[in-house]
């Protein structure tokens, strides 16, 4: 299911550069309630569609997840899902993978709240979806490795508390990066 999409387009306006950020709702249903948001028209190539892109050397990290937790569905998962379902009781700890900036800390109607972390640097933006509330860190605030940005929750279009969570390659999320299945690195990170 593809939640919205977020385009982005450079402009110049009067000899400033402007940036132009548009938000479509598609409709949809999933196991978990969770789909993605899809970059389908100039900000990226859906999964189904894109050579798979590697996870880059050096960047490391740690799991979301704070607790008992399974795995539901993945990137794909038959509706253009780009990212991992973590399923977990509402409420539990959700952290920062890795360091960066936030960029988004929004909510939407399927995402429920949401917060897109910025890990330039690392080459890799994060996505955490469906979170109990408003993320704690503020836009524009930078966040190191494991520290607590939100909650579990069963936010937007969801049937069951879990963290919908997405990896985007460079240049980033929206920004003309691609999906990249989190499971190999998440699994990684689940045994440390």
């Amino acid at each position: 299911m593809t939640y919205f999409k977020r385009i982005s387009a450079r402009s110049a306006v009067a000899g400033i550069g402007a940036i132009v950020s548009l938000a479509i709702v598609a409709a949809g249903a999933g196991a978990a309630g969770s789909g993605g948001i899809s970059p389908n028209d100039g900000g990226g190539v859906s999964p189904d569609e894109s050579e798979p892109v590697p996870i880059p050397e050096g960047a490391d990290g740690v799991f979301p997840v704070r607790g008992r937790h399974t795995y539901g569905d993945g990137l794909g998962a038959g509706r253009d899902h780009q990212g991992q379902d973590l399923m977990a009781k509402c409420g539990k700890r959700v952290v920062a993978v890795q360091a960066g900036r936030v960029q988004f800390r929004e909510y939407h109607g399927s995402a429920g709240n949401y917060v897109v972390i910025d890990g330039k640097g690392q080459l890799l933006d994060t996505v955490y979806m469906h979170l109990q509330q408003p993320a704690f860190a503020r836009k524009g605030e930078a966040v190191v490795a494991g520290q607590t940005i939100g909650r579990v929750g069963s936010t937007g279009n969801s049937s069951a508390c879990h963290l919908h969570f997405e990896i985007w390659s460079a240049p980033g999320w929206y920004d003309g990066g691609r999906p990249i299945d989190p499971e190999p690195p998440l699994l990684a990170w689940d045994k440390r």
